[in-house]
């Protein structure tokens, strides 16, 4: 066995055993980075703990301060996008400007969303602890860059409006007879509750993840799930053929 082999045997397994069992908030913390980190990938939760200089830089270039722009995006991590959104959210990608708090967060997540590189599927078992490692690195390593243009909102403000952008274009979907609209893309839930949809379906590979927004839940939209992760997400899983 390769010396560091043992290393990571010896000392890093343990370590993460410890913060696996450990009921504190700094243990929970360490384990959604490192899931993050090593299963999938880096989102705006991973970069914002990942470069905290920098996230306080973006904060203050957002004019928010880095505990509103952190809970916003804790918020939109656990409880989904919709979250972000105030009243009057739309899709007009041109008229996307700071005019108030909201937005402003809003874009705070966009921002670092353009920079992020993750699967919610979690990687493929060929991809290497290294690739892992390199494709988080590369994410921060992008907002860096996206803030080093000459360091103005305008710059900022184009990057969200771009990713915006990407995520209305990479969105197509079905309503089903029931209103609800039916899509692949993990974004999807942003771009249709934006949309006005309160329950959103996103397909995958595996389970079917239901989502509504935070003024209405599963139940009260007739979704019944296989497992409820909260009162508004939840998973249907594909049945078994016969």
């Amino acid at each position: 066995m390769h010396k560091d082999q043992t290393r990571v045997k010896e000392i890093v397994l343990p370590l993460i055993a410890t913060a696996i069992h450990e009921e504190t908030p700094e243990a929970e913390r360490d384990c959604t980075v490192l899931n993050r980190l090593l299963s999938q990938g880096a989102d705006p939760l991973f970069i914002m703990e990942a470069a905290p200089i920098e996230f306080e830089v973006l904060c203050d270039m957002m004019r928010v301060t880095v505990d509103e722009g952190r809970q916003a995006i804790e918020n939109a991590h656990w409880m989904g996008p919709a979250t972000l959104l105030g009243d009057g959210s739309g899709l007009d990608v041109d008229d996307f400007k700071w005019d108030c708090k909201q937005k402003r967060l809003e874009g705070l997540w966009l921002i670092l969303a353009a920079c992020s590189d993750s699967t919610e599927q979690g990687y493929t078992e060929e991809t290497t602890i290294l690739e892992r490692v390199r494709r988080a690195f590369n994410a921060v390593s992008t907002l860096r860059g996206a803030m080093s243009l000459d360091g103005s909102v305008l710059n900022l403000d184009q990057f969200a409006q771009g990713k915006l952008r990407d995520f209305i274009e990479s969105t197509k979907f079905e309503v089903d007879e029931d209103g609800v609209p039916h899509a692949t893309e993990d974004h999807s839930f942003y771009v249709l509750y934006k949309q006005g949809y309160k329950c959103v379906a996103v397909h995958t590979d595996g389970p079917t993840f239901y989502g509504t927004t935070p003024d209405t839940t599963l139940e009260e939209q007739g979704i019944s799930v296989d497992k409820e992760i909260s009162p508004h997400f939840g998973l249907v899983f594909p049945k078994e053929k016969a």
